[in-house]
């Protein structure tokens, strides 16, 4: 695996534990400003500050965690490498009850940029369901 591919990879996993807190603003320190959100539904959404952000992924969460979820995994991380610091990451997000059992999965796609020794998001597309 290259590097960018192995910081991606990184990315995800600092997600994953973010996700386990269930605080948007966690989720938010991943994500630079300005952060484009594109729906399943092909709806977008910009965020020009990090509050802005941290209240979208609450919400989130908190649907997620009203729905039962527990916790979040990934799989099938795809990089595509976008210049020398930039990459197109996909991957396919699980949802997961108490019981470990999946709640929900879909796949989503990020724009990640390498920013001061640390991966970013400063775009993320839902794929159509």
């Amino acid at each position: 695996m290259d590097q960018i591919a192995r910081e991606a990879s990184m990315y995800f996993d600092h997600f994953v534990e973010a996700f386990a807190t269930f605080e948007g603003e966690n989720v938010a320190r991943l994500f630079t400003f300005p952060y484009l959100s594109v729906d399943h539904n092909g709806n977008r959404r910009v965020f020009s500050k990090f509050e802005e952000t941290a209240k979208y992924f609450q919400e989130h969460l908190d649907s997620y965690k009203s729905s039962g979820s527990k916790s979040c995994s990934y799989d099938s991380l795809e990089v595509t490498p976008i210049g020398e610091r930039g990459a197109l990451a996909a991957v396919t997000w699980s949802l997961r009850n108490a019981a470990g059992s999946e709640i929900n999965t879909w796949r989503e796609s990020y724009c990640v940029l390498r920013n001061s020794g640390q991966m970013l998001a400063y775009a993320s597309i839902d794929h159509a369901t």
